[in-house]
């Protein structure tokens, strides 16, 4: 990883994990019945979706440190190249889909039904990464509110169109994304667009974030 101070960008990052967390455990206090999270549930780790710069950072330092070389390295990075590909060709479907004229709202259901297994989900359905697991990873099994719509876990108990206590996805990510922008003004690169880059956790373990990633030198390419 790059030679860059991000230890209070990675601490407030560490907080609003808490914060996460201490959300989701009132969740479950107030609807007991309807957050069914167990050990080695997995469901949501076959969900597709993002992270923001600021998660990916933190992921790939926490992969690094656990596993700088050796059979679990090689393990866990082949998991990860295949569940990339997978993201990738649902990515251009979703693409292909949107050409086509298909509604977003359509994309994006169809997008939420597909099942890709998370390169860190260990053969005992447990996450090998668990402490350093992103926000969504968090929050999954309670309700979501995503651009005003509810959004639950499948195997949940919460019924459609109940009220209930929910997350403001927004505003995580708002905060999220914040994060991101002071990491990349940290750096000093000249790829501003990285604040705002989203990708697999996949991707996430596999970067390489040094100075060609952030623009700080030439690249191959360039």
């Amino acid at each position: 990883m790059i030679d860059a101070d991000f230890s209070d960008i990675f601490a407030e990052y560490e907080a609003l994990l808490a914060e996460v967390d201490a959300v989701f455990a009132k969740v479950k206090a107030v609807c007991p019945e309807q957050v069914r999270c167990e050990v080695a549930c997995a469901d949501c780790c076959h969900a597709p979706f993002d992270v923001t710069l600021v998660e990916a950072l933190a992921i790939n330092k926490r992969f690094n440190e656990l596993h700088p070389k050796g059979d679990g390295r090689y393990r866990l990075t082949e998991a990860a190249n295949r569940s990339d590909r997978e993201h990738y060709r649902l990515k251009h479907k979703a693409w292909k889909a949107h050409k086509a004229g298909v509604p977003d709202e359509k994309i994006v259901e169809d997008f939420a039904r597909e099942r890709i297994r998370c390169a860190l989900l260990g053969d005992d359905d447990k996450c090998s990464m668990y402490e350093a697991r992103p926000v969504t990873c968090r929050l999954y099994g309670a309700p979501l509110n995503v651009n005003g719509q509810l959004r639950v876990c499948g195997k949940s108990g919460f019924a459609p169109g109940g009220k209930y206590p929910a997350v403001n996805i927004a505003r995580l990510q708002q905060r999220l994304l914040d994060l991101s922008a002071r990491a990349v003004e940290r750096v000093g690169g000249k790829y501003d667009y990285l604040a705002d880059m989203l990708v697999p956790v996949s991707m996430a373990m596999l970067s390489k974030y040094d100075e060609e990633f952030f623009g700080l030198k030439e690249s191959k390419e360039d």
